[in-house]
């Protein structure tokens, strides 16, 4: 019988500060996570081998928001960036790099 392991929720707290809550799967960030920063930095949603990838919100410490998809780590996919202006910009990223987007006030 090949029964899946479902991940596990606990939380991490690294010697910087750096905090993580959220499942695990073979000792790696995996599933629903929240990882706050000690400088206040914080991303909640989807992770995958230890890494960023999916769907989430990252919220930088001086009040930048990227809310889209994420791939090994970077900005991937659709999503939206709010600068600390509060302007808006819409569109594909690669890599964590904007490709094509719209600029909305």
């Amino acid at each position: 019988m090949n029964k899946k392991i479902k991940p596990t929720k606990k939380t991490h707290t690294h010697a910087n500060g750096d905090e993580y809550v959220g499942e695990f799967k073979d000792e790696k960030y995996h599933g629903q996570g929240t990882y706050t920063f000690a400088n206040g930095a914080k991303y909640v949603g989807e992770w995958k081998d230890g890494k960023r990838h999916g769907i989430g919100t990252f919220t930088f410490a001086y009040g930048e928001k990227y809310v889209g998809k994420f791939k090994d780590g970077y900005f991937h996919g659709l999503g939206t960036y709010t600068d600390a202006n509060g302007e808006k910009y819409v569109g594909e990223f690669k890599d964590g790099k904007k490709m094509k987007n719209l600029k909305i006030n």
